[in-house]
């Protein structure tokens, strides 16, 4: 199998400060589709497998672009030609990683690759940070994922890790003490698709394999800082959508109650990828515009943080606590 080089730049630039750019690291070998920073400032980040790829799947960013496979061992050995056993603990194809504020990594692996979906692949792995060890691994099995089903990005909760689920288009919620998962909102309008939008990067419309607009379900989340409210929207959607996690964790509520519970949110626009400050600040990253907006998740104004040519799909993004907004 040729390898398929893709250069990916992360580039960091000082919140509500001047628009300068800065590279800060790079992959000349794999493509990026994910970034955390901690506390600390240790960077990770997820490399895709598109097509068959072979790819560590995670890395750590160390000093001099040193980019090391994490956190080792059998996890980064996964490989859909020749070693394809023991998927439950092994990164099959990672779509996201997050950090959080109690030292640990957490990683959505959608368990598919190209058409293939692994069967016990798809999965949300908790790695604590003080020991580089996985902790824990929350299975998505028990919900019979239909074909299609693949999970996309995670926002973790004291209790609960809410997830976006792209491939139907779907909330996934996992309780995290009990390892509990449901799949919800799956035949709401919010999380899918709205034809006939048609997004276009660099004046280009955007199209899939067989040459039509290309069609992307519910994708971005982000969690209110209390907890209270999970905001939710698809890629090309232009508006957020919200519900309260209170009624998402009710088990009690039918899907239709909870359908009417969704409430369409703040203006948006097509998105590659979004993250939020510890003030509630969400930052979005255009892709019509080549643009990164910054949005009060309180009232919904947007700020202009920074355009630049070279911004083609800004896909994952973090805010570190040195007040620098890294994004690929």
């Amino acid at each position: 199998m040729t390898m398929k080089l893709v250069i990916c730049f992360l580039i960091s630039m000082e919140v509500i400060a001047d628009d300068l750019l800065i590279e800060v690291a790079q992959s000349p070998d794999f493509q990026w589709n994910g970034i955390a920073i901690t506390k600390n400032n240790r960077m990770f980040a997820s490399c895709p497998r598109l097509l068959g790829d072979v790819t560590p799947s995670v890395v750590e960013i160390l000093s001099n672009n040193v980019l090391l496979p994490f956190p080792g061992g059998i996890w980064n050995t996964f490989n859909p030609i020749t070693s394809i056993e023991n998927v439950e603990n092994r990164f099959v194809n990672v779509n996201a990683v997050l950090t959080d504020s109690n030292n640990n990594l957490w990683v959505v692996d959608n368990g598919v690759v190209g058409n293939q979906t692994f069967v016990n692949a798809a999965k949300l792995v908790k790695i604590n940070l003080q020991t580089n060890s996985v902790e824990r691994i929350y299975s998505v099995s028990s919900l019979n994922p239909p074909q299609g089903f693949a999970l996309n990005d995670v926002r973790i909760g004291s209790r609960y890790a809410f997830l976006t689920e792209s491939g139907l288009g779907s909330v996934v919620i996992i309780d995290l003490q009990t390892s509990q998962v449901r799949r919800v909102l799956d035949n709401h309008p919010s999380t899918k698709f709205v034809e006939p939008t048609v997004v276009r990067m660099e004046g280009r419309p955007i199209l899939d394999e067989k040459g039509q607009p290309k069609k992307m379900h519910n994708n971005q989340l982000e969690l209110s800082s209390d907890e209270k409210t999970l905001f939710y929207k698809p890629s090309f959607s232009y508006n957020w959508f919200q519900i309260s996690t209170n009624d998402l964790t009710n088990e009690t509520m039918s899907e239709s109650e909870l359908e009417n519970k969704v409430i369409t949110s703040w203006k948006a626009m097509p998105t590659g990828g979004t993250t939020m400050d510890d003030v509630g600040n969400i930052y979005l990253m255009d892709i019509e515009r080549q643009t990164v907006w910054q949005q009060n998740s309180a009232n919904g104004l947007w700020n202009l943080l920074i355009h630049d040519d070279r911004i083609i799909w800004g896909d994952a993004s973090d805010v570190g606590a040195d007040g620098f907004y890294i994004f690929q």
